[in-house]
């Protein structure tokens, strides 16, 4: 985001790696476009901030993504861009486990592919919104034994 009348521009990133590497990623992102930083600020004689907007794929994050979200324009809060993350990952599980069961029953399938009954997926879903919840659970449960 560029602000011409304070002299200000933005490099805003948003990343949703798995668990382990949110710090690594975070680190990765800003170490980046550092280059491009500099760039900006030698050829558009304006201040660069980059802002890492990194949470792992079932919710983890850093410690620096309230000061990262506060820094951007707009309101954003963290229990947003969790949610945001936590549902791109159940939807891939449950893409993932449609194409395993509709394999079995259906022939070979694609992992992506859309079923023409409303009334197959929204069984389907269901059950497979269960799964993915306890799946979840699951993994929040091994974190904090871990830590």
């Amino acid at each position: 985001m560029k602000n011409k009348k304070e002299k200000t521009c933005m490099l805003i990133d948003v990343a949703i790696p798995t668990d382990r590497n949110v710090v690594q990623k975070e680190a990765e992102k800003k170490l980046k476009y550092n280059s491009l930083c500099t760039e900006i600020q030698r050829m558009w004689n304006m201040q660069c901030v980059i802002v890492p907007v990194i949470c792992g794929a079932t919710g983890t994050l850093t410690k620096g993504l309230k000061n990262n979200l506060e820094a951007t324009v707009g309101k954003h809060s963290v229990y947003s861009v969790q949610k945001t993350a936590v549902a791109g990952t159940s939807r891939i599980i449950r893409k993932v486990l449609q194409a395993e069961t509709g394999s079995l029953r259906f022939g070979d399938r694609r992992w992506f592919s859309r079923r023409s009954s409303r009334e197959k997926r929204r069984v389907s879903r269901d059950k497979n919104n269960k799964i993915i919840i306890i799946i979840i659970i699951i993994i929040i449960i091994i974190k904090q034994k871990v830590m």
